[in-house]
């Protein structure tokens, strides 16, 4: 019985551990947010190319997602990690896809996890105007 229980708590305690991560703006080095040429997509959403660098090399842990927002003009980014043993598969695509953008610019923020919610600006995004045909 005495096994039983210390194998349950060794199986729990590795589930815990591998529980996705949202990690603050320090978790990544000074330029460790990038940013690409935003792309359009279809005739009306954009492709944001956003990549991460870590401040230090975390090799226990790995990329899963992004979650974001836009409030206002403003694009909210968070990156989410996890860590082995149970880790999930990556689920980001290099960036985030803005349908039907109706500003020509947006500011571009990461937003910290809980509890602060402290937002730190990583720059502006542009939105391409129309095809290279629609704008002769």
């Amino acid at each position: 019985m005495r096994m039983y229980s210390t194998v349950f708590l060794i199986v729990i305690s590795i589930c815990l551990t591998s529980c996705l991560d949202e990690r603050p703006r320090a978790f990544f080095a000074e330029d460790g947010i990038i940013v690409g040429d935003v792309k359009k997509i279809g005739k009306e959403d954009v492709f944001v190319p956003i990549s991460f660098k870590t401040a230090i090399v975390h090799s226990a842990q790995i990329f899963h997602d992004v979650k974001w927002s836009e409030e206002n003009g403003v694009i909210y980014i968070t990156a989410i990690y996890n860590e082995p043993p149970f880790s999930k598969k990556i689920d980001y695509s290099g960036g985030i896809i803005l349908k039907k953008p109706k500003l020509q610019t947006y500011d571009l923020k990461y937003r910290n996890p809980n509890p602060d919610h402290a937002s730190h600006d990583i720059g502006k995004i542009n939105i391409p105007r129309g095809n290279k045909s629609d704008q002769k």
